[in-house]
């Protein structure tokens, strides 16, 4: 029985050769069922599920377009997929972002993150950004006021 769970374990983080191969072409890694399995484990639950894939393959980017026109935001890590089939996918996916009013930002070489228009993407410079002009502004407005 432990020889199972860590056979299972080494094959979900990669470790296990053989459970790779078993694996097959299309399949992703999906490392919010782990966490969600935890948090069912807890007690506790809603949140949102971000879905990490690493597609092998063009036909992925179904699933992956499935996800996020059902509200889950996905990341994306493309270092599996030779760079044409990478641009073909993360072009199709941007489509359906697109289609439904979604955001994605690149956070890495070959990692993309896209979430539905629900979910918004904001970086900490565009956040510090915002902030600094609001108060700017507020300033401004208490300036023009006070005299």
């Amino acid at each position: 029985m432990v020889e199972s769970i860590l056979r299972r374990a080494k094959a979900f983080i990669g470790l296990d050769e053989e459970g790779e191969e078993d694996r097959g072409y299309g399949q992703q890694l999906e490392m919010s069922t782990l966490l969600k399995a935890k948090k069912e484990a807890r007690g506790e639950s809603g949140g949102v599920e971000i879905i990490f894939y690493e597609p092998k393959v063009y036909e992925d980017s179904l699933n992956i377009s499935t996800r996020l026109r059902g509200g889950s935001p996905v990341i994306i890590s493309l270092k599996h997929l030779d760079p044409s089939e990478g641009t073909r996918l993360i072009d199709f996916v941007c489509g359906t972002a697109y289609a439904i009013d979604g955001h994605m930002m690149k956070i890495g070489e070959s990692i993309f993150l896209y979430t539905p228009n629900n979910i918004a993407i904001t970086s900490a410079d565009d956040r510090s950004s915002l902030e600094e002009e609001i108060a700017f502004s507020q300033e401004k407005r208490e300036t023009f006021f006070s005299r």
